[in-house]
This record gives C-alpha cells, sequence and structure tokens, in this order.
C-alpha cells in the first residue's frame, strides 16, 4: 500500500521556506537513510527499494492537456492582445484630441477629459479581467493535466515496483510506499526514550 504526497499548488501545501527546509534535511539525511532502509529491507528478506525520478514540468508540457493548454493560452493571448491595442488606441485619439485642444471651451474641454478617463478606465478594467480570466483558463488546464498524468505515475509505479518517486525537478515526493514510512519507528523510540 503506498501514499500519494499532497500535490503542490493544493491549499495544503507547505511555503517556501518550510519546503527549503525539508529539502536541506532531505539532502543531509540522503547519505544514511537509503542505506539503512536498503540494509532494513534486505534482513527482511524483502527486494531492495526502488527510488525513481520523474519531470513532472516536462511531462506535462509533452502531454496531450499540456498542448492543449499551451494552445489555448496562445489563442487566448492573441485575441487579447488585439482588443488591448484597439482599447489602447482609443485612448490615445482621445489624448491626442485633447493636446490639440487649446481653443476648445471648459466644458467641451471637461467633455474630452472625461471620455479618456472613461476610456481609461475601461482599459484598465479590460486588462484586469482578460487577467482574471488567463488565471481561471490555466487553473483548469493545469488541472486537467494531473487527472491525465496522476495515473500514469500511479501506473508506472505500480507496473516497476517503485517504492519511492520523486519530481526532479523540486522537492515534491510523488508517491512513497509503506515500506519506507519511518514514521512509527520514530514514534516508537520517542516512546522508548531512545534515540
Amino acid at each position: 500500500m503506498g501514499r500519494y504526497a499532497t500535490p503542490a499548488g493544493s491549499s495544503a501545501s507547505i511555503g517556501r521556506g518550510s519546503a527549503r527546509l525539508l529539502l536541506a534535511l532531505a539532502m543531509a539525511l540522503a547519505g544514511t537513510v537509503p542505506g539503512a532502509l536498503a540494509a532494513q529491507a534486505e534482513a527482511a528478506g524483502e527486494t531492495p527499494l526502488r527510488i525513481g525520478v520523474i519531470n513532472v514540468d516536462a511531462v506535462a508540457l509533452q502531454s496531450p492537456a499540456g498542448q492543449a493548454l499551451q494552445q489555448e493560452l496562445v489563442a487566448f493571448q492573441e485575441d487579447v492582445l488585439v482588443e488591448l491595442q484597439a482599447r489602447q488606441e482609443t485612448v490615445r485619439e482621445i489624448e491626442q484630441r485633447i493636446a490639440e485642444a487649446d481653443s476648445l471651451s471648459v466644458d467641451d474641454r471637461r467633455v474630452l477629459e472625461r471620455q479618456y478617463q472613461d476610456a481609461l478606465t475601461e482599459f484598465q478594467r479590460f486588462q484586469q479581467d482578460k487577467q482574471e480570466e488567463a488565471t481561471v483558463l490555466q487553473g483548469e488546464g493545469q488541472a486537467r493535466i494531473r487527472e491525465e498524468i496522476g495515473p500514469v505515475i500511479a501506473a508506472i509505479q505500480s507496473d516497476l515496483g517503485y517504492d519511492l518517486v520523486l519530481n526532479s525537478t523540486s522537492p515534491i515526493i510523488l508517491f512513497f510506499s509503506e515500506r519506507i514510512d519511518l514514521t512509527q519507528l520514530a514514534i516508537e523510540r520517542l516512546e522508548a526514550g531512545s534515540p
């Protein structure tokens, strides 16, 4: 029976400082723990521990869902850029009319300045709305990617019998087996008062 680690980006993910601390501890223990665990497994007559790494970023980018997300984001960005340029041109035209409006009455100038403020506000609001839409689009795409690659990683772990699967580009454990879970041993030693 294995356990899957909490995925990055979830509400239960750890902070940056905590992740660095955990990575440092893991690296410090990396030289002793695998040897001790392998010796334990060998003494118990079990097969040696198997540890694998997966570059989740590369898998995600090459996945069908990842490719689809890239295309969606590019198309979205192109559409937004066209609309932003049109809105920006409207703002510039009003700016130009204000700059050339020396002969306008005070009331006409105020109307023009109000049009400028309205156009500028609309431009900024549109930009903000599209940024929010892009965030939602990206979040939904990442969820599809996780749904697509999660079963693949689980199948690889199961088919090849890995006890520990790590993300090669970040300190994230993707899967670990009960064989390498030292939690109960640590609790028992604490209760016994021995190191």
